[in-house]
């Protein structure tokens, strides 16, 4: 019997070819899209869960507050809050802290060439990192971080710097100048290279015996490792008294950090590791995370698509029902039992729907890389790995099986054959209203996702485009040598070097201008200090700003705007150090104006309690340091002394980029002998912040265009049971005198009808959706009405071409060849 089933489905199959090739094309293409989908979800929600110990590892988040407000989200704290917890804590089994660095990296090989690389995934850990966190090693012991200035590579950079020979033994020199950091480290281990899925990328850790730590600077990032059934909620709760005594009683040098009337304003708090990635809006992050909504959101585009797929099938199948009725009258007068006809259409429904499947999965396979590329991570198809998503999926391609099949099988093998035989139909009223109602659904749907692309398209192109409040354009970043310079002699030396590459950098025609900094925009300002102002009852109260280090062409290069007092003299004898702050920067320090703020007195301490003055001497218009997704951030501005050159800024012309570009290394490499040459665009380097969006901004388009797709060849398949059931009525219109517009409008009118009432009813939901996922962004484009109306006008036009196709050829057919049988 199965085997009979199966041969009269296939020839059905091979029979209705058009119906078959649009039911198996468009539940392929919905599958596709849900698998593509939910395997990008699925590795979204994989970070970090090869960690064995991830249930019960927690970062320490710091929080800082000003009069009730949160003016401070670190993911970093003090570094000797992690050793305090131990101590105090027996639910803390074990703790490790993170320092990111930026440095160069050396190596003498044995034919005595230097090799040296600017390297950014170098992490300076703590011996417990490796007992923590779960990177397994291939070479090496558990123990490989327990000694000061060992080092463990990943297998990658192990190759990198030793290809062909095996790492362990030899010694690599880093020279980090922020940090002060010049070791001599001997490579004690190779572990695997990190998973892409992981919230810490790294290439390098660095054991350093960083004791107790101190309470002056949130520098590090620091990480708990709980006894197990240990509640976040109950921990957390001990944490103020927790702050309360270690601040009050602890470093002297604390009362400035925090600010003497603010001692409880500094709050610590738990992030889950599971959350790190997804769910961790917070500034100075250690990698850049992604974005839980935007994940969610794709989910839900990925059910939607599947769901017009099998809409458009549960469509063509009720509206073929007529055509299959007197198959199954003769059926039931040859003593066809009704589970029989159930049978049948089950076993119809499941050939299309396992053609389709497979379809699906071999396209997935295929379009893997390149999804893999449109989406920014590193992924593969293994979700058939995966017993839960194997049982969910079965399970919904189960669903869409039977009711694409039950419900036409049912409909028809209820009536008598006498009333099938004659053509009559009582209560088709009902399956007519079904197909209206569910071509509804998939093009509310279908234009919902239309205006939400061209939303997020535009803001990624506002945020892209917006004045930046600075000129970056043609500006080469170089990166400057990583060499300490820890003494005088040395950090005189390398002043006159940096005088030296300046001056012969502008004498290359090319170079139009030359400055330096200790950051650039598009990067999150690490150095922040403590400022206060003298206040009139002798109470100081502490603001935490970034702080920022400028050449002296800085502000003229990048045409930044001086909107009160007047640039810096670059007088570093002055008693009073001199510092400029931008807008948001004269707000957090309580001044009324930018004019107000000049030729007032700021003090900062350092961490040895000695007091610096700097006289703010002029303010700068605020400009974006970082994404248009944040706020103005707050900075000071302080002259650059060479020892804190990290970056050097040129703005070049852009003819034979490749000749600047060598030029400048030839002259690098002519005044820093011993150091890497590392460059970058600033405009590229800065839009990379909008990464996320674009990614996003890109799947959205791609899986918006699927459901348009399947829609329209929904949209088609249903023109042609359409025309089929009114071939007669056509030809009789024709010879009557109708012309081919008059036709076309008689087709055409009832699904333009569904589909106006599917744009009234996409036109909220696609407001609120936008209006939701806009709130992330504090700059963002204001609504247009064209932001609604062209995709509602493109849905329709692309109907209206999808109907006219095969309108037209019924339109134009000779009215004889319909009519020749009556």
């Amino acid at each position: 019997m199965i085997k009979n089933h199966l041969k009269i489905a296939w020839r059905i199959l091979l029979h209705q070819k058009v119906f078959s090739l649009i039911n198996i094309l468009g539940l392929a293409v919905g599958l596709v899209a849900c698998l593509l989908i939910v395997q990008y979800i699925s590795f979204e929600l994989s970070y970090d869960n090869f960690q064995k110990n991830g249930a019960a590892i927690y970062r320490i988040k710091h929080q800082n507050y000003s009069e009730g407000n949160l003016t401070e989200n670190l993911p970093k704290t003090y570094s000797a809050v992690g050793p305090a917890l131990k101590a105090e804590f027996p639910d803390v089994q074990e703790m490790t802290r993170v320092s990111k660095m930026e440095g160069q990296v050396s190596t003498q090989l044995p034919g005595g060439e230097l090799t040296a690389f600017n390297e950014r995934r170098l992490y300076m850990v703590d011996a417990s990192f490796l007992k923590v966190f779960s990177f397994p090693l291939v070479k090496g012991t558990m123990a490989a971080l327990n000694n000061p200035n060992s080092v463990v590579l990943t297998e990658s950079t192990a190759k990198k710097y030793f290809p062909n020979q095996d790492a362990v033994g030899k010694t690599i020199k880093i020279q980090q100048q922020i940090s002060g950091t010049n070791i001599t480290a001997a490579i004690t281990g190779i572990c695997r290279d990190v998973p892409a899925n992981s919230h810490l990328q790294f290439d390098f850790l660095v054991s350093q015996d960083l004791k107790a730590g101190d309470w002056l600077y949130p520098d590090f990032y620091t990480y708990v490792l709980l006894s197990p059934h240990t509640s976040q909620q109950a921990f957390e709760a001990r944490l103020p008294a927790f702050m309360h005594k270690r601040i009050s009683d602890g470093n002297p040098s604390s009362s400035f950090t925090l600010g003497k009337t603010n001692i409880g304003n500094i709050r610590l708090a738990l992030q889950p590791l599971k959350d790190i990635h997804l769910y961790s809006n917070l500034t100075q992050e250690i990698s850049t995370g992604g974005n839980g909504k935007m994940v969610w959101y794709l989910g839900l585009i990925a059910a939607l698509i599947l769901l017009i797929a099998y809409i458009n099938y549960i469509n063509l199948s009720t509206a073929k029902v007529i055509e299959r009725a007197k198959e199954v009258g003769i059926r039931k007068v040859l003593g066809s039992q009704r589970i029989q006809l159930v049978t049948q259409f089950l076993f119809e429904s499941m050939l299309i729907n396992v053609f389709s499947i497979v379809v699906a999965v071999v396209v997935v396979i295929m379009s893997m890389p390149w999804f893999s590329t449109l989406c920014g991570v590193q992924m593969q198809f293994i979700l058939w790995k995966d017993p839960v998503f194997l049982l969910g999926f079965t399970g919904v391609v189960l669903a869409g099986i039977l009711l694409s099949a039950l419900y036409p099988a049912l409909v028809l093998s209820n009536y008598k054959p006498v009333q099938i035989l004659k053509g009559k139909f009582p209560n088709m009223g009902g399956n007519i209203t079904l197909r209206k109602s569910l071509v509804v659904f998939q093009f509310a749907a279908t234009i919902t996702f239309m205006i939400g692309t061209l939303i997020v398209y535009r803001q990624v192109n506002f945020m892209k485009s917006s004045n930046q409040g600075m000129d970056m354009k043609q500006t080469l970043i170089v990166l400057a040598p990583q060499s300490v310079r820890a003494d005088d002699a040395a950090a005189i030396n390398y002043a006159s070097k940096d005088s030296v590459f300046q001056t012969e950098l502008l004498r290359n025609p090319r170079i139009q201008s030359a400055t330096s900094s200790s950051s650039i925009p598009g990067q999150n300002i690490d150095y922040v200090m403590s400022y206060s102002r003298p206040a009139i009852d002798a109470e100081e109260k502490a603001v935490r700003l970034p702080t920022f280090e400028i050449g002296g062409k800085f502000i003229d290069q990048f045409k930044v705007k001086i909107i009160a007092g007047d640039n810096f003299k670059f007088d570093f004898s002055a008693r009073r150090q001199p510092m400029m702050l931008n807008e948001a920067a004269v707000v957090s320090l309580g001044f009324k104006n930018a004019e107000d703020a000049v030729g007032k007195i700021v003090q900062t301490k350092n961490g040895r309690g000695r007091v610096f003055e700097n006289e703010i001497v002029g303010v700068i218009k605020n400009f974006h340091q970082t994404s248009l997704k944040d706020a103005f951030t707050p900075i000071v501005f302080r002259q650059i002394d060479p020892s804190s050159i990290t970056h050097y800024e040129l703005k070049v012309n852009s003819a034979d980029m490749s000749a600047t570009i060598a030029q400048v290394q030839k002259t690098y490499k002519g005044v820093f002998t011993d150091a890497a040459f590392d460059y970058f665009f600033l405009d590229e380097f800065f839009d990379q912040q909008y990464k996320t969006e674009q990614n996003f901004g890109q799947v959205f388009s791609l899986f918006s265009g699927f459901a348009i797709f399947v829609a329209c060849l929904g949209l088609f398949g249903l023109t042609l049971i359409t025309i089929s059931q009114r071939i007669k009525e056509i030809g009789i219109r024709k010879i009557l005198g109708a012309s081919i517009p008059n036709i076309l409008t008689l087709i055409a009118k009832d699904f333009v009808g569904l589909i106006i009432i599917a744009n009234v009813i996409a036109l909220p939901l696609a407001y609120w959706g936008s209006y939701q996922w806009l709130q992330n962004y504090q700059f963002r484009i204001q609504f247009s009405v064209w932001f609604f109306a062209l995709p509602m006008l493109a849905v329709l036009i692309i109907a209206l071409t999808t109907i006219s196709f095969r309108a037209i050829k019924a339109a134009v057919a000779n009215p004889v060849q319909s009519l020749r049988a009556e």
